[in-house]
């Protein structure tokens, strides 16, 4: 039977990570969302859905780029609270729902995820669902956890900012991480299984980024000083098509 864990619901780790995300200087806004945008086409009368959304702001940011429709799906009932109070628009649909279970009754143009896809158990699973959920032509863009990092299930913790241990890479495995509480499960893939998946269900790969904090990030943050060592994210954009 699939794993699937939701740990965002559990209350000490809810109010570690809305601590986290509510500063507008943290990971996600400098490093990971810039980049996840940068690879998007013009969302405009697009459809859209967003797996793991979270406090649903791409969602509200793509219906402020005039998308038609948003749906935004995540297995936490305390995050999407937060999203569907902070949402005002409309054509914004919130599930809560594990992507294991979640049918959609439309395809989409466009499919994202941020930082989700390494909670899933079955990757190979996952990646013919969402090459089924797209349109012809249909762009999916994501990003998990960096492969170097989930090399090592202690890395979240790590302090040195010189060096970055890695620990059985090849090994594909479960991992457990105290990130706010203990016993957070993700899962360790390389880099070669994230893509060549992707290609054998069909997917054309368009771009594959890591993104890392500038020198002038850093100056400002020194915490950012860690990911200059080692990227902190794989960020891969396919289409379902020839390209």
């Amino acid at each position: 039977m699939t794993n699937i864990q939701n740990i965002y619901d559990n209350p000490d780790f809810f109010a570690g990570y809305s601590a986290l995300r509510n500063n507008e200087q943290g990971f996600n806004a400098v490093l990971e969302q810039p980049t996840m945008r940068s690879l998007l086409p013009a969302l405009k009368d697009l459809t859209i859905l967003d797996i793991g959304c979270g406090f649903g702001d791409f969602c509200r940011y793509a219906r402020s780029e005039d998308a038609a429709n948003v749906v935004g799906i995540d297995v936490s009932e305390r995050m999407l609270a937060v999203a569907k109070e902070k949402t005002q628009a409309a054509n914004i649909e919130y599930q809560c729902i594990p992507i294991e279970k979640f049918i959609p009754a439309q395809t989409f143009d466009i499919i994202v995820s941020s930082v989700t896809f390494h909670y899933v158990e079955d990757y190979v699973a996952l990646c013919k669902k969402l090459f089924s959920w797209l349109k012809p032509n249909g762009t999916l863009v994501f990003s998990v956890e960096h492969p170097i990092c989930t090399a090592y299930s202690s890395g979240v913790h790590v302090t040195q900012t010189d060096i970055w241990p890695i620990k059985n890479y090849r090994d594909e495995e479960k991992i457990l991480q105290t990130w706010f509480v203990e016993g957070v499960i993700k899962y360790h893939r390389t880099l070669q299984t994230y893509l060549n998946t992707l290609l054998e269900v069909g997917f054309t790969l368009q771009a594959v980024l890591e993104p890392m904090p500038t020198d002038a990030q850093i100056e400002q943050q020194s915490r950012f000083a860690i990911h200059k060592i080692r990227p902190p994210l794989l960020v891969v954009k396919v289409i379902k098509g020839k390209g």
